[in-house]
């Protein structure tokens, strides 16, 4: 399960490598780009008011969702929903209320979230000004 260093090695000099190489690989065979430039984020929204913008759409083998979630004043997830993830966040502009599992919070800028998404939960931007997450659930939804 946890291999230690030598064990890891003893089982690629079996398989005719080697620990560089091994982890030389990561390095050196990327078929994308691991950068991304905000106009190259995909708008994947489809809630009136909410933009999510998905960072590394592209990204072979994606084991996590990565938004750039933007809400209009009074925009509203709409009823609590449920799926299977861990989902977190972190507001970076205006307040957004959060309501998981019949508990609810206003977050500020700064402020952050974390919780299993088979949990009821809603998004609702409660303040005046547009508010802005940078999210990620896992496994992806999308």
């Amino acid at each position: 399960m946890s291999p230690s260093v030598n064990t890891l090695g003893a089982v690629l000099d079996v398989l005719g490598s080697t620990l560089n190489g091994f982890f030389g690989d990561l390095h050196t065979n990327l078929s994308y780009s691991p950068f991304y430039a905000g106009v190259d984020l995909v708008e994947i929204g489809k809630p009136q008011n909410i933009s999510y913008r998905m960072i590394g759409m592209d990204h072979p083998n994606r084991s996590l969702l990565v938004l750039h979630e933007t809400y209009v004043p009074g925009a509203d997830t709409g009823e609590e929903f449920a799926h299977a993830a861990h989902e977190g966040g972190m507001v970076i502009k205006g307040s957004i209320e959060l309501t998981v599992g019949g508990l609810s919070k206003t977050l500020k800028a700064g402020d952050g979230y974390y919780f299993d998404s088979r949990m009821p939960h809603r998004f609702r931007n409660d303040g005046e000004e547009q508010a802005e997450i940078v999210s990620a659930i896992t496994p992806p939804t999308y």
